[in-house]
């Protein structure tokens, strides 16, 4: 960055970063929506995101090119809970010069302190983290920044219009319906009436992006190895489809191969690995 806050960019322009403000907000959207992942909400939903209103010292800032028009937007604030700082949304037309010029203008506005990228969520089920597969330009950026993968999850989808799953067979799960969020508890039994799998299913809903979601799927630890993840997760297909969900979305800690492997077996596919950045002191 240039000390008038500029930076030059390939084409021997100048990128000039500014607040944002209302007369932005549908490029912003156009930028945020550029950027879409199967299972978030629409642009105009996201923005501005609601995690900046428990940050302090919230900004959002545009970066323009040598015509005035908006190339990107990040959004950033400081946690108040440890003082670090969080950058929530960064969009930028899958350009590396403008996401760079809002990662240092962030940086100079947050300061010297810890600082980690991608906090806000992801997906409408409130998953964190950079889908690091559809926009490989932005991590790039934040590598080129000093920043460096801090966790991350992989995140599945499942089409249930496409191959509806099969009836579930017996040993059926005991269903109670829950309210916080909107959904339903499985909790499956052996033959003995011993508690074996639980899992809890939320339900399709506008804060989902009328989505399923299997939100824990778990099995007792003497239980497991004999496929009563795979009889649990095959019943809250068919839950899903029965209540009127089209998809189903679940995530896994990347590298969980177990999961994966469940996931995929029954029909998943993986969309991209949500990913934390963080960059230390």
């Amino acid at each position: 960055m240039e000390a008038d806050g500029s930076v030059r960019s390939l084409d021997g322009g100048r990128l000039a970063v500014r607040p944002y403000n209302t007369g932005d907000h549908a490029v912003v959207v156009s930028l945020i929506d550029c950027d879409w992942l199967a299972g978030q909400h629409p642009a105009g939903l996201q923005f501005p995101p609601q995690a900046l209103k428990q940050l302090h010292e919230a900004e959002i800032l545009v970066v323009c090119d040598s015509g005035g028009d908006v190339a990107g937007v990040v959004s950033f604030g400081v946690r108040p809970a440890d003082g670090a700082g969080l950058i929530v949304q960064l969009h930028g037309w899958g350009n590396f010069e403008a996401i760079a010029a809002l990662l240092a203008a962030a940086r100079a506005q947050l300061g010297q302190r810890t600082l980690y990228a991608f906090t806000g969520p992801a997906t409408a089920t409130g998953i964190p983290g950079l889908p690091v597969e559809h926009r490989s330009v932005t991590a790039r950026a934040l590598i080129a920044a000093g920043f460096s993968p801090a966790s991350a999850q992989r995140y599945f989808l499942r089409d249930l219009t496409t191959t509806p799953p099969a009836p579930p067979h017996y040993p059926l799960a005991n269903v109670t319906i829950i309210t916080d969020p909107p959904g339903w508890l499985l909790k499956l039994n052996d033959i003995r009436g011993r508690h074996t799998a639980t899992a809890i299913l939320r339900a399709p809903t506008p804060e989902t992006a009328d989505m399923a979601v299997l939100w824990q799927l778990a099995v007792r630890h003497s239980h497991r190895r004999q496929g009563i993840a795979t009889h649990l997760l095959g019943q809250c297909l068919h839950h899903a489809v029965q209540h009127g969900a089209h998809h189903l979305t679940a995530d896994a800690p990347d590298g969980d191969m177990p999961a994966t492997r469940l996931l995929a077996g029954a029909g998943f596919l993986p969309l991209d690995t949500l990913t934390i950045y963080r960059r230390q002191l």
